[in-house]
């Protein structure tokens, strides 16, 4: 009867604890979540939204649908709040996952569940797993499938039959899916822990040599959601190897941390690395706990090795396989937590038990302090900067305007600012490159966009009489592009950052005059970029280039021209 009744406390308590683990990461997420997001975050924006298919990471768009029909923000907040939901799946995972490991390692009646708690609260909360939780298309959907990956092969190495088998081949095949480096930190990690696990070796060589179709079936299951992202993303255009060759090692944006070390010293820190490295020597001590520990290890060591041939290291963006290392450092780091506890309420002294529990608090304060620092971090993102760039690049532009976009940065950049309900809705912008299936679906908002959707249809390339036609109704802006002759490139007239068209061509001196009224808001936003947001930098590069372009093309006037280039020199990175 007193084992029953022990029994049930424990399960009560594993899983009140493990609804913890998942409300106070999804919690945490959600407040950080805001309207107007990073630019580093603009890929998967696009990606998760449609705007620029892709077929890694399929399974970003589906969690970003979770929320998308909540009257809440604009729908790119709606579609960050599915990371949220996604870190508190990634909770419950981890945390069944250091559950397992300290009761391998040392049986207990609460003290692992309450240990474990802190371990996974302190990995979800921190600021790699907070940034990607709270923008659109995170890395956490990578990261938790990986760990659930892991969890079940746990799970099927201790259990026999077929049906743990199945769930855990089906998420090998969801992470296979999700992008290389995810598939890599999940094949490596499954590896490790059936090879260091006798019985799962024997349990994986006997299903393999009756059942291989029903393997391949499992896994095919799994891949099935990235096979529809594949033919869709065909379906809008491009090739199979230019599909899959852009964007498989995660998106990082142009910002990021130049080597392992800085990486380490600025997420990890002494003391995680500390427990981490204790709780691995401690966990090999213990036959039982070896398997998992390994992996775990493993799972650290594959994630160092993703980010150095190229998956984000931070401090912008953060790879799956980067989140699940800092993961798997802190289920480790949880076993060293539990044996400090253990060996102090095991010491024959007076008020030994306490001492034991004052550590548990001590302990607990980590969650606490990680915590605080994402909400610093979500606090001071530079959202501002986005502002000014959306203010200087569209704010100048007439009512109704055109905005003719040659380069799919930009296109993208406008874009992302029309999801997060930063670009004025009386603006029209038009792809000038190639399209999809759907993708003239812009030109028909208005009968005066007819020639010119013609023009692009016929010959890929815009006329100066349909530019002139177009001009001559709605104000029309864009950016000058070569390929399209200077016949064109007389009527333009610079405006902030693009250039306005005019119906009929201007001199050099109009050009002079604009060029003056809008130097006091590029050096604004010169000011706005200088110490961070490289990716949107770059979109200013962009446009500033193609102006210098046209400035040099013309030859109207040197000194203009000699401006134009250093404007493009003020946004450069700094060496």
């Amino acid at each position: 009867m007193v084992a029953e009744m022990t029994a049930s406390t424990g399960r009560r308590t594993a899983t009140s604890l493990a609804l913890l683990c998942a409300l106070v990461p999804a919690g945490v997420a959600a407040v950080c979540v805001v309207n107007t997001a990073d630019a580093a975050h603009d890929g998967g924006v696009a990606r998760v939204l449609g705007i620029h298919p892709t077929p890694w990471r399929v399974l970003d768009p589906m969690a970003g649908l979770l929320l998308a029909a909540l009257p809440l923000g604009t729908l790119a907040a709606r579609a960050a709040l599915g990371g949220a939901l996604v870190v508190g799946a990634a909770g419950v995972a981890l945390y069944s996952v250091v559950t397992c490991l300290l009761g391998l390692c040392a049986e207990t009646q609460r003290l692992r569940f309450i240990v474990a708690a802190i371990a996974t609260c302190t990995a979800l909360v921190a600021g790699p797993w907070q940034l990607e939780a709270a923008c659109v298309g995170g890395s956490v959907t990578g990261a938790f499938v990986i760990l659930l990956a892991v969890g079940l092969t746990a799970r099927a190495c201790a259990k026999t039959g077929e049906g743990p088998w199945a769930a855990a081949i089906a998420a090998l095949g969801l992470c296979m899916g999700q992008e290389p480096l995810a598939c890599a930190s999940s094949l490596g990690g499954c590896a490790v822990l059936v090879g260091a696990s006798p019985s799962g070796r024997r349990a994986l060589a006997a299903l393999w040599k009756d059942r291989k179709r029903w393997v391949f079936g499992s896994l095919i299951a799994g891949l099935l959601p990235f096979l529809l992202a594949l033919s869709r993303t065909l379906a809008a255009g491009p090739s199979v190897p230019r599909a899959l060759g852009s964007g498989w090692n995660g998106e990082g944006g142009a910002l990021g941390v130049s080597s392992l070390t800085t990486f380490g010293r600025a997420e990890i820190g002494i003391v995680l690395g500390a427990l981490a490295i204790s709780g691995i020597a401690l966990g090999m001590l213990v036959r039982s706990a070896r398997p998992l520990t390994t992996a775990l290890s493993a799972l650290i060591a594959i994630g160092l090795v993703c980010g150095s041939v190229g998956a984000p290291l931070g401090p912008a963006r953060f790879g799956s396989p980067l989140l699940v290392a800092y993961a798997a450092a802190c289920a480790l780091g949880a076993v060293a937590m539990q044996a400090a506890v253990r060996a102090v309420a095991r010491m024959g002294v007076p008020f030994a038990r306490m001492s034991a529990a004052m550590i548990v608090v001590l302990e607990a304060a980590l969650p606490m302090a990680a915590a605080d620092d994402s909400l610093v971090r979500c606090r001071t993102h530079s959202a501002d900067s986005v502002a000014v760039w959306n203010d200087t690049a569209f704010g100048f532009l007439p009512p109704k305007s055109v905005v003719f976009v040659s380069d799919r940065v930009v296109f993208e950049r406008a874009a992302v600012a029309r999801a997060q309900g930063s670009l004025r809705g009386d603006l029209i912008v038009l792809p000038a490159f190639g399209q999809g299936p759907g993708g003239w679906r812009p030109f028909a908002r208005d009968a005066a966009l007819v020639p010119l959707w013609r023009d692009l249809a016929l010959s890929g390339l815009p006329t100066e009489a349909s530019l002139s036609s177009l001009a001559s109704v709605l104000p029309l802006a864009m950016a000058y592009d070569a390929k399209w002759g200077r016949a064109i490139g007389r009527h333009l007239v610079p405006l902030a950052l693009f250039d306005g068209f005019e119906p009929e061509p201007r001199g050099a001196s109009d050009r002079r005059r604009a060029f003056d009224v809008y130097a006091a808001s590029r050096k604004r936003l010169a000011a706005a970029l200088a110490d961070g947001e490289p990716e949107l930098a770059a979109a200013t590069i962009v446009l500033l280039r193609a102006r210098a372009l046209l400035m040099a093309d013309l030859a109207g006037d040197r000194d203009l021209a000699e401006q134009a280039a250093r404007d493009v020199n003020a946004f450069e990175p700094r060496r």
